[in-house]
């Protein structure tokens, strides 16, 4: 690759799902020079690791060296979160070129078209759902869907369903028990947006995942001599001459450098997107004082509105007829569905079914069910812990601080309980528990021989003998109460959802746009920070509120449109 020596047109700070789309687009133009800059590895896109190229995601997802390593989140404080749950926990946070493309669950979900119109009424002119439709069929090849007007056919993201047919045992089962209560099939989610339950969209090609970093940054676009990536480079803070961003500052190889723009376009993601502005004197100008951070714009909404999908599982163990058609290890359905929760909006849940809870032996023999509230009320808040840019940021979700989120995931929680507990489902799943990607669960899931071992040994042990499999779920699998217990008992069913909650890493809002004159917005419709020059946010920080379903293609579709937004501003 021919590497630029001269000044920048454009800076994007952060590789993730938005950069990478974001660097594409720009360098397109032969008179942009571009600079992408990444504080995690870039494996190019010959030499993808195969937990990542795997289409079974969970892989991935327990290889700590693809994650920020100190990176520590708060479900909240307040009293319905007992003492148990207020403990913080890591949070599995991509930190490579990709970002959360490259190691997540690849789901590829756009939200509905009321996400979008609801921003543009809280004032993001120009993002309602005609606005972004053309740039989510951009992004995309949709395998299944050629020839209409809502899907893309020539986009470097690859989407594809894994046909009803070939589903299995447990996710039939559930399908049933969905059906009897009056969810209908939807056969795209992409294409209509009603409720009921649909083949998952995923982004991959069916022997690989298409991430942003070789989607977007396909060989021919690596090539391009106007681009230039440099990855393992942990940018700290934005370079300013008065109130025009000028450059940013980055720690490469143990020294520091500076590297100078005409813009600089923040892309970090909704934790280190705002911890960057925080840093560079954008922000609550009481907190950046505190710290001795002197204010450059003051922008209470920096860090604030933070939002997440909150999340909740029961699992069970899974006997032979029901591993028997495992095609391909994944999830194949979400149902979206309403909660029924006075003052809540419809279609404000989804529950997925997964047939297949991790990589190894033991994962293979248990299926979960996850809900999440889409529509959560509840905000949190990203913080600066100190002014040392190399210092995590301190993050409270606040989860369920809003009644009406506690009452929608207690109920959610007592629903797949009961799923469990009755047909079809329990003739394809036993023994159902309370379950969750908890520290204990992540550590014996990492990728290692020894695990490898030790999960083989405790598969055999589930499958020799009932009583063997029960002590093993109640004593050694699960660290939660009984099921049947919670669910005779309301009050103990809340706290224990309250403690357990966990994300369905979604952070997104914590910059979030609106116009000019909103004093809770950070960046305005053309994703431009207020109050400074120069500078822009592209990710799922900018989101005013988090959409409905999964926020990967949602943030990728950012990326290409502030793309275009930017581009015209020249």
């Amino acid at each position: 690759m021919s590497v630029p020596t001269d000044r920048a047109t454009h800076i994007v700070a952060g590789g993730g799902s938005a950069g990478c789309a974001l660097a594409a687009r720009l360098s397109e133009n032969p008179f942009n020079k571009v600079l992408l800059i990444e504080a995690g590895p870039d494996h190019g896109t010959t030499n993808i690791p195969d937990d990542i190229r795997d289409t079974y995601a969970h892989r991935a997802m327990t290889n700590a060296a693809y994650f920020w390593p100190a990176l520590q989140v708060s479900r909240g404080s307040h009293a319905h979160i007992p003492a148990a749950g207020r403990k913080p926990y890591f949070f599995y946070q991509g930190k490579l070129m990709g970002g959360g493309s490259s190691i997540n669950g690849q789901v590829a979900l756009r939200g509905a078209p009321a996400d979008f119109d609801g921003w543009s009424d809280m004032g993001a002119k120009g993002w309602d759902w005609s606005s972004v439709l053309p740039y989510f069929r951009k992004l995309e090849t949709d395998l299944d869907y050629t020839t209409d007007q809502l899907h893309g056919s020539t986009g470097p993201i690859t989407v594809r369903r894994i046909p009803r047919g070939d589903w299995d045992e447990f996710t039939n089962a559930v399908a049933k028990s969905w059906d009897s209560h009056g969810h209908g099939y939807v056969p795209d989610m992409n294409g209509a947006f009603e409720e009921g339950y649909s083949p998952l969209p995923t982004s991959n090609d069916g022997a690989a995942r298409r991430s942003t970093a070789n989607g977007h940054l396909s060989d021919e676009v690596r090539r391009r001599p106007n681009l230039r990536l440099m990855p393992q480079a942990h940018v700290r803070r934005i370079l300013f001459n008065g109130t025009t961003a000028t450059g940013v500052e980055v720690v490469r190889a143990g020294g520091v450098e500076s590297f100078y723009g005409e813009r600089v376009i923040v892309s970090a993601g909704a934790f280190h997107s705002p911890k960057l502005l925080m840093l560079s004197g954008i922000g609550p100008a009481a907190h950046l004082t505190g710290l001795g951070i002197p204010v450059i714009a003051d922008r209470a909404g920096v860090g604030s509105n933070l939002q997440d999908h909150p999340l909740i599982s029961v699992s069970a163990y899974l006997p032979p007829i029901a591993r028997e058609k495992h095609v391909i290890r994944r999830n194949y359905s979400y149902l979206r569905y309403s909660s029924g929760i006075a003052g809540c909006e419809s279609a404000d849940m989804i529950m997925m079914a997964v047939c297949q809870s991790m990589w190894h032996a033991v994962g293979e023999r248990i299926g979960t069910l996850s809900t999440y509230i889409s529509l959560p009320y509840s905000r949190g808040t990203v913080r600066l812990r100190s002014a040392d840019p190399m210092a995590a940021p301190e993050i409270d979700f606040n989860w369920l601080a809003d009644e009406r989120d506690r009452a929608r995931l207690v109920a959610a929680f007592l629903r797949m309980a009961k799923t469990f507990t009755q047909e079809p489902v329990s003739k394809y799943a036993l023994d159902p528990f309370p379950s969750s990607f908890s520290e204990r669960v992540a550590a014996i899931s990492r990728p290692t021989g020894l695990n490898a071992v030790l999960t083989n040994v405790a598969a055999a042990l589930l499958d020799s003998a009932a009583p063997v499999r029960r002590f093993l779920i109640e004593n050694v699998i699960s660290e939660a109460p009984k099921l049947a217990a919670l669910m005779a008992d309301p009050k103990a069913a809340e706290d224990y959802v309250c403690s357990a909650v966990r994300s369905a890493w979604h952070p997104s809002c914590t910059c979030r746009m609106g116009a000019a004159d909103d004093p809770a917005a950070v960046v305005d419709p053309n994703a431009a920070v207020i109050g400074v020059r120069g500078l822009h946010v592209a990710d799922a920080s900018i989101m005013p509120r988090v959409t409905r379903t999964n926020t990967n293609l949602p943030s990728i579709m950012i990326g290409e449109k502030v793309a275009d937004l930017v581009q015209a501003m020249l």
